[in-house]
């Protein structure tokens, strides 16, 4: 079926733009496959229950991301098949895909003050069950403590109480408290989130501009 010369430049472009979407969603599988067998993750996320949103993240990314690979390969045939079902098809998935990510980007932009809260509380927690041997609280806390430099809660040796602070390895070589340096460490790859999720959301308009401008091209030729 011929079209002008505009459509089919713009259908060669949406087939370069789906195969490089195609590979984006192999980085995104990619991505999300390392958090969840990364040792680095797995010791928070198995010493705190407060942490698991960080698997949750991880299977969130699987899933996007073998999503975003069959459509691309949608996208791909549906524009050098110029077949109008693929088309549509690819259409209702990239929006699907749109909200989530979009949905994604927002919440780690205004979830700051939960996601605050969440460290606080594990820490808390952990600071309170420390003193129980081969506890999951007490492994939780020894990694904060030696990953970021800092001693206890909120208040640093304070939170274990004067008589036991000695008693805790860290805090005899520092002093300031974990909260902070955890939260700025957790808002950190909270903004990278949400800056990835929106970039790629605002791609994401691109090939729905495409795939519409493709789909009415074709029907137009097969009116014509």
């Amino acid at each position: 079926m011929a079209l002008g010369s505009c459509y089919t430049c713009i259908r060669y472009l949406m087939f370069a733009f789906n195969f490089l979407f195609w590979l984006l969603g192999c980085a995104i599988l990619g991505v999300g496959i390392w958090v969840r067998v990364d040792e680095n993750f797995g010791k928070y996320v198995n010493n705190s229950n407060h942490f698991d949103l960080l698997y949750t993240g991880a299977y969130v990314f699987i899933v996007v991301g073998v999503l975003i690979m069959v459509v691309g390969f949608l996208g791909c045939c549906g524009a050098i098949r110029e077949n109008q079902c693929m088309l549509g098809l690819f259409f209702a998935l990239l929006f699907i895909i749109f909200v989530i990510l979009l949905g994604a980007g927002i919440w780690a932009v205004v979830a700051r003050d939960e996601v605050e809260g969440i460290v606080n509380k594990a820490l808390e927690e952990g600071v309170a069950g420390y003193f129980n041997e081969k506890s999951p609280e007490r492994e939780f806390m020894d990694l904060v403590q030696n990953d970021f430099k800092c001693c206890g809660a909120t208040k640093g040796g304070e939170d274990y109480g004067s008589g036991n602070v000695a008693k805790v390895e860290a805090c005899n070589r520092y002093s300031k408290p974990c909260n902070k340096q955890l939260f700025e460490f957790v808002k950190e790859n909270l903004v990278i989130i949400a800056g990835v999720s929106i970039g790629i959301a605002v791609i994401l308009i691109l090939g729905m501009i495409f795939s519409m401008i493709l789909c009415c091209a074709l029907r137009d030729a097969q009116v014509d």
